[in-house]
């Protein structure tokens, strides 16, 4: 067969531009199958392997006796070249255009970027078309099996959505397609698009250190927080007294120190295998030496001078408190009564004098005893 070098712009039924093909071609009618996600040919002969690309990057095999190549993702609004060739044999290439373009280009949104941030947020940030109409309005979809829009947009100062936030993205697939899609009275807008892998786009949030210490060692632990990343790296910058700082890098998630004196801490983290590393954390003070020779930082000094100023009057108001609460609940028992001194207290008292007292002063009966009856 003679060799063929051929680049041929097809269309299916979407509308795409054909063009006429050699009939002694191998492969011909090469067509996207959006349902199927998967582009595919009609192939008259054999051939050892078929390549697929997009916009002349590799992306795939065909598979099923080089009957086709199915993808991941499709794009939605950008229009890609997809290409096939051949790996032996004589040089051939193919391909067509897809999606089909529709309305203006420059009145589509521009720049989308999206983000996962602070764990549990997916934000989307894009801007206005350079030849947008005046009444043009964006809104923001994710597509998995079904289209489900942004619930929370931010406007600029024309009142045009050019950001929203989803804020659960523990819901969200781990892999998904962003689209913009634009609206007018008056034209039509090309929609823009992105396909995002949720890992790959997040910007984690340093972690808190904790450390537990004394002269002999220190050790320290940290803990990331992700819906979409499960393992992590991290950079470790320790500073011991006036001596200069060295950073460790670590996959655990603890770290030891021994002989740690008084130092300083701080890290920073990215995702397993990704590229993007967070930015530092606040720089952390450790005081693990508080021997007689040790001298406390002037901040620990501030702190310990201003937390016993404020337990000084708190202490008072405690004990004050503690006093009233304690007369409430056991109130001082009353003195008890005496039925004859307490009785008697009104009355005048006379003192008996022997002296003046008589047998006639006292009537006197004699009882004489005669029997039992």
């Amino acid at each position: 067969m003679a060799l063929v070098w051929l680049m041929v712009f097809l269309t299916s039924v979407s509308g795409l531009l054909q063009m006429e093909e050699d009939p002694n071609l191998l492969i011909k009618n090469l067509r996207m199958e959006p349902g199927e996600r998967r582009l595919t040919w009609d192939l008259h002969g054999n051939v050892s392997e078929i390549m697929c690309f997009i916009n002349s990057k590799l992306i795939t095999k065909a598979i099923d006796n080089n009957r086709y190549c199915r993808f991941h993702v499709l794009p939605l609004c950008e229009v890609k070249n997809f290409t096939i060739s051949l790996t032996k044999g004589p040089p051939f290439l193919m391909g067509i255009q897809y999606p089909l373009q529709e309305g203006n280009p420059g009145a589509a949104a521009q720049r989308l970027d999206c983000w996962v941030h602070d764990v549990d947020f997916l934000t989307c940030s894009w801007e206005v078309g350079r030849e947008a109409p005046s009444d043009v309005q964006y809104r923001l979809y994710w597509q998995a099996l079904r289209e489900q829009e942004c619930p929370h947009y931010e406007t600029d100062d024309r009142g045009k959505h050019v950001r929203c936030r989803f804020n659960d993205v523990s819901r969200l697939p781990k892999q998904l397609q962003i689209l913009v899609r634009g609206t007018s009275h008056g034209a039509r807008i090309p929609c823009l698009d992105r396909s995002v892998e949720l890992s790959e786009i997040e910007r984690l949030s340093p972690p808190n250190i904790t450390a537990m210490c004394n002269k002999s060692y220190s050790m320290m632990e940290w803990k990331a927080s992700s819906h979409v990343n499960l393992r992590f790296e991290y950079q470790l910058q320790i500073q011991k007294g006036s001596d200069p700082a060295y950073t460790e890098k670590l996959q655990e998630n603890f770290f030891q120190i021994h002989n740690p004196g008084n130092y300083m801490a701080r890290l920073k983290v990215k995702g397993f295998f990704r590229n993007t590393w967070s930015e530092w954390s606040a720089p952390q003070y450790f005081v693990c030496d508080l021997g007689e020779g040790s001298q406390w930082p002037n901040w620990l000094l501030t702190t310990l001078v201003l937390l016993g100023t404020l337990l000084v009057p708190g202490l008072a108001v405690v004990l004050c408190g503690r006093y009233s609460v304690l007369q409430k609940l056991f109130p001082p028992i009353p003195h008890m009564k005496d039925p004859i001194t307490d009785n008697l207290e009104g009355s005048k008292l006379v003192a008996w004098e022997a002296s003046r007292a008589s047998r006639e002063d006292c009537p006197v009966a004699e009882v004489q005893v005669l029997g039992e009856t």
